[in-house]
């Protein structure tokens, strides 16, 4: 009996870190869902786009036919990301989150987007501080934009929008320490 729950912890295990890797080809899409070609069956594990000399450029992870994430890799002789991208489980192809990373695969751009897959919050990064920010509605900012100093403690900019228009009040700290203020109403400049 030990001998039995020994093998059958090591077959669900292998079974949970092993994952089928095959190339975009051998993948379709069918009303939202991946299906594997070779036996028209809801694809579970990661499809992969590569050169000719062998270097990873896209992926994508699936389970039970459903997007989980895609990752968009650097050209190089690294294998680094450059985007990835994380999908609504509960939703397929609606996008939920995106992640751009720079060369040092820090990230320095993340996108936000709601249950319906509509853009809500745009972060950018800067040695791993927030220095902007802006919230959307689709592809309006609506909300509040705030931009911080390198060291991302100083607010230098913060402005409020409605419907992709200014509204409140504008203000900007330049580098010389001078805050400047603007009133908008409705898009309008009205001081």
């Amino acid at each position: 009996m030990r001998n039995f729950l020994i093998l059958l912890m090591f077959f669900t295990f292998n079974k949970l870190i092993s994952q089928e890797i095959v190339g975009m080809k051998e993948v379709y899409i069918e009303n939202n869902l991946v299906y594997k070609s070779a036996n028209d069956e809801l694809f579970t594990g990661i499809a992969q786009s590569k050169r000719k000399n062998g270097h990873l450029v896209y992926e994508e992870e699936y389970k039970s036919g459903i997007i989980l994430s895609s990752n968009l890799y650097y050209n190089g002789k690294e294998k680094r990301v450059s985007n990835k991208t994380i999908y609504n489980p509960n939703k397929p192809l609606v996008l939920s989150k995106e992640y751009k990373y720079n060369l040092e695969s820090k990230i320095f751009e993340t996108t936000t987007y709601n249950d319906n897959g509509i853009k809500i919050l745009v972060e950018q990064f800067k040695n791993g501080k927030l220095t902007y920010s802006c919230q959307y509605l689709g592809k309006k900012k609506h909300g509040l934009e705030l931009g911080y100093g390198e060291n991302g403690e100083e607010m230098t900019y913060r402005c409020e929008y409605i419907n992709g228009k200014k509204n409140g009040t504008e203000y900007c700290l330049n580098e010389k320490g001078i805050v400047t203020k603007k009133e908008y109403r409705n898009g309008k400049k009205i001081k």
